[in-house]
């Protein structure tokens, strides 16, 4: 008796729920994505761009279209051909992550210390007034930074960012907690953040006050390197671990499919986010370096498609076992993608798939299916891109299935054709019987893969 055909759908990825009680959706989606037509593909991988001296974290920000990065309190200059230049004259000192900000004349940057600017030549302190802080702004001539330890934000003088008076200082009060992050967003408006709050003042264009509180609310911002400016609102993760989309005095939860995922963090130093337009699909990075992932590595990485709603891993490799992304920042110049990695610049490109040189390696893992009672499969049918290979090595594509929630099969390995194959469908072959089934599938080859469809054939056992 030949079996129906059943289509198995790659959907979004959901870790609200333990692995067995998952019955749609797909388990786990590692270094891909699914695109507006239902297929997966894969994400870009990490090729070397730029290396610098040591191996400390490299943040990134743009001046005057060149590369500027910090790593290990020094600042360089990157041109166009990853050509670096130290342009240190005072180092960025402090603890905190980097932050910058750009105004008229300037490049400001802080880590929990004085802040320094950039003008082109060497780094300098901005003034001896100034406060140190760990975040800066800029709006219609004033810079303004928030001030180590409390509630207050300071600003320069206006259009003269040298200059720093005592008395220039507003207290954002609307929750007595100590601000810890500052954003301008795109529509002039200043948030200031606290744990148990988040406050927006705005400008006034007249009078001797330059600025005014227009709303306040109790919620606050948790893990302060997640505020970001996006799709009309402002992003982050809040005082119950959720990722939100701020907007006005109302907040929306945009984390419920990874809900367990976060609450289960164990390391929140140093947790970031980024926008991240690449591949046509507009993202949000959102990082954990410190945080134990489920392969019991260091480092916590998701991609989230805002569009769609819809959440995907990032992982890297090391020790033969998945590890953290090697991304410590993230910018978007001169139209391609550059990352921070490990004492060097990375690129993100479209026809690399490993990372710095490393695997990437490319997994996703359906929900256990149980809408077909106790049956057989037959057959099972992928379609997917193919001929990505040379005149003379193919990838191949590994796949395995776990039934009954025992034990995973072995892997049945399948090629994608040399250069030039035209035929998009492979078959895996019988998969056995049993009450529920789930599949999972790798590839670690450095190839693009594009995941179109795949049909399992069911022969129902029970008896009618």
């Amino acid at each position: 008796m030949a079996g129906a055909w059943k289509e198995i759908k790659f959907e979004k990825m959901f870790l609200n729920l333990p692995e067995t009680s998952l019955r749609q959706a797909s388990a786990a989606m590692e270094n891909c994505f699914v695109g507006e037509s239902g297929a997966v593909q894969r994400f870009p991988g990490l090729a070397p761009f730029a290396t610098l001296a040591g191996v400390a974290p490299v943040y990134l920000a743009e001046w005057a279209g060149d590369l500027l990065s910090v790593s290990n309190s020094r600042v360089y200059r990157i041109n166009r051909a990853g050509v670096v230049s130290d342009v240190t004259g005072v180092p960025l000192s402090g603890s905190f992550r980097p932050t910058f900000e750009k105004t008229d004349q300037s490049l400001l940057m802080a880590a929990g210390g004085p802040i320094l600017r950039f003008r082109g030549d060497t780094t300098a302190l901005l003034s001896d007034n100034a406060p140190q802080t760990t975040h800066i702004g800029y709006i219609d001539g004033y810079v303004l930074a928030i001030e180590l330890s409390s509630g207050l934000f300071r600003h320069c003088e206006l259009d003269d960012e040298d200059t720093w008076d005592a008395l220039d200082t507003f207290a954002a009060n609307g929750k007595p907690d100590y601000l810890n992050a500052l954003i301008i967003t795109p529509y002039r408006e200043i948030i200031l953040t606290g744990v148990d709050s988040i406050e927006q003042f705005e400008r006034l264009p007249q009078g001797s006050t330059p600025f005014f509180r227009r709303w306040a609310t109790g919620e606050g911002l948790f893990a302060p390197y997640t505020l970001i400016a996006e799709d009309q609102g402002t992003w982050g993760v809040n005082g119950k671990k959720e990722f939100v989309r701020f907007t006005g005095q109302t907040s929306e939860p945009n984390s419920g499919d990874i809900g367990r995922s976060l609450e289960g963090v164990d390391d929140w130093t140093d947790a970031w986010a980024a926008p991240m337009n690449i591949v046509g699909q507009k993202f949000i990075l959102l990082q954990m370096p410190f945080a134990t992932n489920p392969h019991g590595t260091k480092g916590l990485t998701f991609l989230y498609d805002y569009r769609a709603k819809k959440w995907y891993n990032l992982y890297g490799w090391s020790d033969s076992q998945p590890a953290r992304w090697p991304g410590w920042s993230y910018l978007n110049i001169w139209s391609r993608h550059f990352v921070g990695g490990n004492g060097k610049v990375l690129e993100l490109v479209e026809t690399t798939f490993q990372n710095d040189g490393q695997p990437q390696r490319m997994l996703g893992r359906t929900a256990i299916i149980d809408a077909w009672g106790e049956a057989s499969i037959d057959n099972l049918r992928m379609r997917l891109k193919r001929g990505a290979g040379s005149n003379t090595d193919a990838s191949d594509i590994l796949l395995r299935v776990k039934r009954d929630n025992r034990s995973w099969s072995p892997w049945k390995r399948k090629s994608l054709g040399l250069a030039g194959a035209t035929d998009t469908m492979i078959e895996f072959g019988p998969m056995g019987s049993g009450k529920t089934f789930q599949w999972e599938w790798t590839i670690t080859d450095d190839t693009p893969v594009e995941l179109v469809a795949l049909w399992a054939q069911v022969v129902s056992m029970e008896q009618s």
